[in-house]
């Protein structure tokens, strides 16, 4: 199977069963990363270190990486399958959101 039809398999059997945010604001010191996430794949399969970005273009997702002796840095967990990588973007930004609304909702009602 070539790379183009393997990105647009469906993704079954495939589910994130749990998504944790932990915000980690780095706007203050000039970062825009807003938060980062664990989550899990179908209770087997735990991913951390998932990055939620803030950039012109809206929020994103950056999947782990490591930095290279180079200095650059490269993915340690990669979907090869769009859907399944959009079906992750979807389940954590809307928890990303979901937790902020939260935050929010805390902050204004002074407790």
């Amino acid at each position: 199977m070539n790379k183009k039809e393997l990105e647009r398999l469906p993704v079954r059997n495939i589910e994130v069963t749990e998504v944790k945010i932990y915000p980690f604001d780095t706007t203050g010191i000039g970062g825009n990363v807003k938060a980062v996430a664990s989550i899990k794949l179908n209770d087997i399969l735990e991913i951390k270190d998932i990055k939620i970005v803030y950039s012109n273009n809206g929020y994103f997702i950056q999947m782990p990486s490591k930095k290279t002796r180079t200095g650059e840095f490269v993915p340690v967990v990669n979907p090869l399958n769009k859907n399944l990588y959009l079906h992750i973007r979807r389940k954590i930004l809307d928890a990303y959101k979901c937790a902020m609304r939260k935050y929010d909702e805390k902050i204004n009602s002074g407790t």
